[in-house]
């Protein structure tokens, strides 16, 4: 489940997109200007986009190993978007293509979305082998809960 309300250490604001030149319909868009994540950090480097990521895949996927627990939230992914959009990162387009299919409730390809990351991170052990129904991601929910940041 993605909840859309702003974690509290962050602030959301709401921008009007009125730019119709090109025929485009007014859309309401959230931009994110502090770090959801609770961290504190005003930059982020590819190891923090990584293990942000990571942490939040685990909420979609089958893994025997998870060590990372991040909720994953509208406001963290929009605010992951921000910060790779604007800055510059080795493999921008891989995380930007797996977040804006996050942020438009595309998780039907989370396991492999994962394993990307995981792939990027070097990873050996916890890779993910399918996506959780949502009874299996309520149930993680429910196991985790104290321990999702």
């Amino acid at each position: 489940m993605i909840d859309n309300q702003p974690a509290s250490s962050s602030q959301t604001v709401e921008k009007n997109d009125v730019d119709n030149k090109e025929g485009k319909d007014s859309t309401n868009e959230t931009i994110v200007t502090g770090n959801p994540f609770g961290k504190g950090k005003s930059t982020l480097s590819e190891e923090d986009i990584l293990n942000y990521m990571h942490g939040m895949s685990h909420q979609k996927v089958i893994a025997e190993e998870k060590w990372l627990h991040y909720e994953m939230t509208s406001e963290r992914i929009q605010y992951l978007i921000g910060v790779i959009e604007s800055g510059d990162y080795k493999n921008k387009d891989k995380y930007l293509t797996i977040l804006n299919k996050w942020k438009d409730g595309n998780f039907s390809e989370a396991d492999k979305d994962h394993n990307v990351i995981w792939s990027l991170q070097g990873g050996t052990v916890g890779e993910a082998t399918g996506v959780m129904s949502a009874e299996q991601e309520e149930s993680y929910l429910e196991t985790y809960e104290g321990k999702i940041q």
